[in-house]
């Protein structure tokens, strides 16, 4: 199934405080854009703009999804070095308690719950967040891809 957006461009949809040789798009515009193309593997774009804005609009709508790609990407680095951290806390936790023989019921069921949410959260980095993080990123491949048709 092929999802068509159509994009009316008047005036104002670059991003005034890109470079003029690196153009992108506002940020209300790339939400726009983010919010149609949700979960569609084929998109087509259907651009009403002036002849002369046409080269510059498809450049800005690349340099814009490359940019989010590269800050997702980063983000993504820091949730796995994030996730480590946590799990490697979790058994240097269990280590501890194992080493000093914790015992009764109160060190031992902090010992026990803190580990637990340390684990908790790390398998929530990897199973949730990080898959998230590359949906959105094949979304803005998919939104730099489109077919763009000007009318």
């Amino acid at each position: 199934m092929n999802k068509t957006i159509d994009l009316v461009i008047a005036q104002d949809y670059l991003n005034p405080f890109a470079p003029a040789h690196s153009p992108k798009l506002c940020a209300e515009l790339a939400d726009y854009l983010c919010d149609e193309a949700s979960h569609h593997p084929s998109l087509s774009l259907e651009i009403s703009c002036p002849a002369a804005e046409q080269e510059r609009l498809g450049k800005a709508i690349r340099n814009t999804f490359e940019h989010r790609i590269a800050q997702l990407k980063r983000e993504i680095l820091a949730l796995r070095l994030q996730g480590l951290v946590l799990l490697a806390l979790a058994v240097g936790i269990v280590s501890l308690a194992t080493e000093f023989n914790v015992e009764g019921t109160i060190p031992l069921g902090l010992v026990t719950i803190t580990a637990w949410m340390l684990v908790w959260r790390t398998a929530e980095i990897f199973l949730l967040d990080i898959r998230a993080g590359f949906l959105n990123v094949r979304k803005y491949r998919h939104i730099i891809n489109a077919q763009k048709r000007f009318v």
